[in-house]
C-alpha cells in the first residue's frame, strides 16, 4: 500500500468514527423520547406537544459518507 491509500484509509475511518457517534447521539435521543411516548401516550394527542416533530428532526441524516 502506499502512502496515499493509507492516509485515504485512515480519512474514511475517521469519518465512520465521526458518524457512528452522530449515529449514536440520535438512537439516544430517539430512546429517550420512546421512553417518554411509552409512560405517558396520552400527551402526543395533547396540542403543543412537540414529540413527534423532534422526533422527524432528530431521524433526518445530518451528513454522508462521502468516499472518495
Amino acid at each position: 500500500m502506499s502512502s496515499p491509500d493509507i492516509a485515504g484509509i485512515l480519512d474514511n475511518s475517521k469519518e465512520l468514527d465521526r458518524l457512528r457517534k452522530e449515529q449514536d447521539e440520535v438512537l439516544f435521543e430517539i430512546n429517550k423520547l420512546h421512553k417518554k411516548l411509552q409512560a405517558t401516550p396520552e400527551v402526543v394527542e395533547k396540542p403543543g406537544d412537540n414529540s413527534l416533530a423532534r422526533l422527524k428532526i432528530i431521524s433526518k441524516p445530518k451528513s454522508f459518507l462521502r468516499v472518495k
